[in-house]
């Protein structure tokens, strides 16, 4: 290759980095306010008018990226899911200590979905909609795979040890986990009314988390041997 055509191909690969620097930037403008979107008004009601001003686009470069309404929708879902995932596979957790491992799932599933009122909002969304779109995701079903295999290996090695009781299903613990740190969020202006107690205050979420770190290990450890 002369000399000339070096220079010629780090010119173009010079000039191409900052367009797609540019791309995944517009790209990732676009994801986030329609997640916002989606949150707020659920697919039906989301507006792609209001999409591309608040991530400061053309309409056009969203047709482009992610082909329609639909697309879109698809999109920032799977995304939400990938970055719960992504964040799951980070916990430090030690299979020798189970009971560890789980208590840490569930406070981080808990400060999760606290921090990320978006995706708690979407998933309302969806379920509004009878979950139909997330049903049509490989992503969302896959990527839950790494999780469900931890608390497995989680209940084999309690169980192993004596530590936990029989007859725990994976499933089952993880939806407890989820509505643990979910249902006061989805629930919490009704609740609080409805019982008299402000369950935005930060010192009754701490009680609220406490409270089923206590339920989950008293589920897991029962019947122990």
């Amino acid at each position: 290759m002369t000399d000339a055509v070096l220079d010629a191909t780090n010119k173009t690969e010079t000039e191409n980095t900052p367009r797609k620097r540019n791309a995944e930037r517009t790209r990732k403008a676009i994801l986030a306010a329609a997640l916002k979107e989606f949150a707020q008004a659920g697919f039906a009601g989301a507006r792609i008018e209001r999409i591309v001003k608040a991530a400061k686009c053309n309409i056009r470069m969203l047709y482009h990226y992610f082909g329609d309404k639909k697309g879109l929708y698809m999109a920032v879902l799977e995304s939400a899911y990938m970055d719960l995932r992504t964040r799951e596979a980070e916990l430090k957790i030690d299979f020798d200590k189970p009971l560890d491992g789980f208590l840490e799932l569930q406070r981080f599933t808990f400060d999760y979905f606290e921090k990320n009122p978006r995706f708690e909002g979407l998933l309302r969304n969806e379920n509004l909609q009878h979950g139909k779109f997330a049903a049509q995701s490989r992503v969302v079903t896959e990527t839950a795979f790494p999780l469900r295999r931890t608390i497995e290996k989680l209940i084999e090695s309690g169980q192993r040890q004596g530590i936990f009781g029989p007859d725990l299903d994976p499933v089952q613990i993880y939806v407890t986990i989820a509505a643990m740190s979910r249902f006061h969020l989805a629930n919490g202006y009704s609740l609080s009314a409805t019982l008299d107690t402000d369950m935005t205050a930060p010192e009754w979420r701490k009680a609220r988390l406490d409270h089923a770190l206590a339920l989950l290990e008293g589920y897991l450890t029962r019947g122990a041997r």
